[in-house]
């Protein structure tokens, strides 16, 4: 397989049930938590299985099979109808970055994340055509085309097996949960801060990712300010949406951590803050793995 994992471009055109771009992309609650597996072997370039599907934070799941040489067809099951549309874009390393042109409603999709060492790839997806945003989770690993090199001088014999923990004794895993506060009424043209807390109430410390996604008539503005190690970027979209990305190398047992952001009502309505958390541990237990915060805007 060449180094890059490439997905065509299709012409097909959509058929099926009418809907809005944004209905398709506005998040709803959160995606089904994935399967957990054993930690698979290091990768460094991952390709998509036959068939790839993924599960949006609106209910909506995504579905399409490894492309051919001249196009590729991805398929859309919603609350109201199947949707289609061509697919382009691909993987690098463990990056996926891929559109679909959802052709019967008039929106393009645009799909970005990471695949973990698990294989399960989680991200962002949004609508180039209009402020709709959603987070995303696939519901099966990918696999790895090419394995990663060895660092020398690492072989040699496997490490003797632990031995069993007492039968009445819990597993010893990281345990991960977020919350968010702040106003739920804004005036319109008014800012209000808004505190994401991470937390590990568990006994390992484990990788942490986490989005916040801005909808309706919540836009986000200014720079996140986080602690407890959080490295934080904000994503710019068309249409002046954005969103905010968020990791940790490890996070430790027993640590809370605050991002602290500020949003601005931009018109009379309604809008959500959305956080959602995400571990390539695979051993990792989620208490509550995403919180949707409701914004009245007068």
């Amino acid at each position: 397989m060449s180094h890059n994992s490439i997905v065509s471009r299709s012409s097909l055109v959509a058929a099926a049930t009418a809907m809005s771009a944004v209905g398709f992309l506005t998040v709803a609650p959160p995606a089904h938590a994935r399967p957990m597996l054993p930690l698979a072997p290091a990768c460094s370039q991952w390709g998509f299985p036959e068939p790839f599907s993924l599960k949006q934070t609106n209910g909506d799941t995504v579905r399409f099979n490894p492309p051919q040489p001249a196009e590729g067809l991805a398929v859309a099951d919603t609350p109201n109808g199947a949707l289609q549309g061509g697919v382009s874009g691909g993987i690098r390393g463990d990056k996926l970055d891929f559109t679909i042109h959802w052709d019967t409603v008039h929106a393009i999709g645009r799909y970005t994340g990471t695949v973990g060492d698990d294989g399960f790839a989680h991200g962002e997806t949004h609508d180039e055509l209009s402020p709709a945003s959603a987070h995303w989770d696939s519901t099966v690993p990918l696999v790895c085309s090419t394995p990663a090199t060895p660092a020398a001088g690492t072989a040699g014999p496997p490490a003797p097996a632990a031995p069993p923990a007492p039968p009445a004794a819990a597993a010893a895993t990281a345990r991960l949960a977020v919350n968010a506060t702040g106003p739920t009424t804004l005036k319109a043209g008014m800012s209000g801060t808004y505190t994401v807390t991470v937390s590990n109430p568990g006994d390992l410390s484990a990788p942490v990712e986490l989005f916040i996604s801005f909808n309706g008539n919540l836009r986000q503005t200014g720079q996140p300010t986080p602690s407890g190690g959080f490295d934080c970027t904000v994503n710019n979209y068309a249409g002046g949406t954005t969103s905010v990305h968020c990791t940790v190398g490890q996070f430790g047992s027993k640590a809370t951590a605050n991002i602290t952001v500020q949003a601005q009502g931009s018109a009379p309505g309604t809008g959500q803050l959305i956080a959602n958390i995400n571990s390539s541990d695979a051993t990792a237990q989620f208490v509550q793995k995403s919180q949707q915060l409701n914004v009245s805007i007068t």
